[in-house]
């Protein structure tokens, strides 16, 4: 009799065979990243590499910061995950060690690892972005085929900005796969810049105290506006514009995580796929909402920038009402969130008026309406703060 498991068995073999074809296609790109050598284990999933010295493998559960892998979401075994995580990119790095959990999105866990060993680059701190293990280990191999192509059109991104080492942007180091045993793919990752601050998020906590504060907060946003540009002069659409998004360097924003990216005027096959919208609820356009991605332009990322500068000038986001709508029950889906008009509070200082009015405009349903670039989106910005 055929085993009952044969077919299930033959469909995720299948999801094995294409990580060992996507490795024959992202090793040429690695010297695109100063990759003079890579380590074996990583990227070519071989057989299981010999164990580092005992001295280096830490077995005790103790060696591990826990009060740092606290996930309320996912339990006590989120700490158990990041402890065999650890210990699986060994094989990477024997000296490796993960200091902290910075936070998880929709696809990735990312973590702070103080001291790693990058070939071609040393030894320095970074951030360690892992595909989250249940996304692509379902029992449904389209699904897990989808979410492996989106976090690879993400590397591709990060990939592209830093061989053209675009300016105010998360560098990538490395990137690539590992696996315990030859076929196993365990690790997807990707090695990015660790930036030493803050999320912007914590500088506009509360709304501007004084007219003072609110022009500066205005400055910020325009420094924000030219990092965008200038993806936008490169040919990419972030999609994911908000304030945890937005590193902040002493003074200097840094922009990052480009999972919702898209290039500008592509038909692109993985953003036009029915499973997935690009970027956040109570960021997102009207069109990024009704999955009319063949409109999603520069003013897709100024829609979204402009209730960023919303929050940053009043402190209320203009879509919180957003929130209250449950998607999972609407037939409309997240066309129900694109009814949801937005709320400006008044911004009570000089000129505040037309500062609230120019918002209105980025926030319009209309895209001939927004400004039609970054650069008319800063000049305006520069106008007000004259006026003013």
């Amino acid at each position: 009799m055929p085993n009952p498991g044969s077919g299930e068995e033959d469909r995720v073999s299948d999801v094995y065979l294409s990580f060992h074809k996507m490795d024959m296609l992202i090793k040429p790109f690695r010297s695109l990243l100063g990759r003079d050598e890579e380590p074996a284990p990583a990227v070519s999933l071989p057989a299981r590499s010999t164990p580092a010295p005992e001295s280096t493998v830490r077995e005790d559960p103790s060696s591990l910061h826990v009060s740092n892998f606290r996930c309320p979401e996912r339990g006590e075994e989120f700490e158990v995950y990041v402890r065999t995580l650890e210990k699986d990119f060994r094989a990477y790095d024997p000296e490796l060690v993960i200091e902290k959990w910075l936070g998880s999105g929709g696809f990735c866990d990312v973590f702070y690892v103080p001291n790693i060993n990058i070939p071609g680059k040393g030894r320095r701190s970074a951030v360690l972005r892992v595909l989250r293990p249940t996304i692509y280990r379902t029992t449904r191999p389209d699904v897990n085929n989808s979410n492996i192509r989106l976090f690879l059109t993400e590397m591709g991104y990060n990939l592209y900005l830093s061989s053209q080492n675009a300016p105010h942007v998360v560098k990538m180091f490395d990137f690539g796969f590992l696996g315990r045993k030859a076929g196993e793919p365990r690790h997807l990752y990707m090695i990015m810049q660790y930036v030493q601050g803050e999320d912007i998020a914590v500088r506009w906590r509360r709304r501007p105290a004084d007219e003072k504060e609110l022009v500066k907060r205005v400055v910020q946003v325009n420094q924000i506006a030219g990092i965008v540009g200038e993806l936008h002069f490169r040919g990419i659409i972030h999609c994911d514009l908000k304030p945890t998004n937005i590193l902040m360097q002493g003074d200097q924003p840094i922009l990052t995580d480009f999972g919702s990216a898209r290039w500008m005027h592509v038909s692109d096959t993985v953003g036009d796929m029915a499973m997935q919208v690009p970027g956040t609820q109570s960021y997102m356009s009207y069109e990024q909402l009704r999955g009319e991605y063949y409109r999603l332009d520069q003013r897709t990322d100024i829609f979204s920038l402009a209730v960023l500068a919303c929050y940053a000038f009043t402190g209320i986001n203009p879509f919180e009402a957003r929130a209250a709508i449950d998607i999972d029950q609407d037939e409309r889906g997240l066309g129900a969130l694109a009814e949801v008009e937005p709320q400006v509070p008044r911004i009570p200082y000089r000129n505040g008026d037309n500062l609230r009015t120019f918002l209105l405009e980025c926030l319009s349903r209309d895209l001939e309406q927004r400004p039609v670039s970054m650069v008319e989106f800063q000049r305006r910005l520069n106008a007000w703060i004259l006026e003013s």
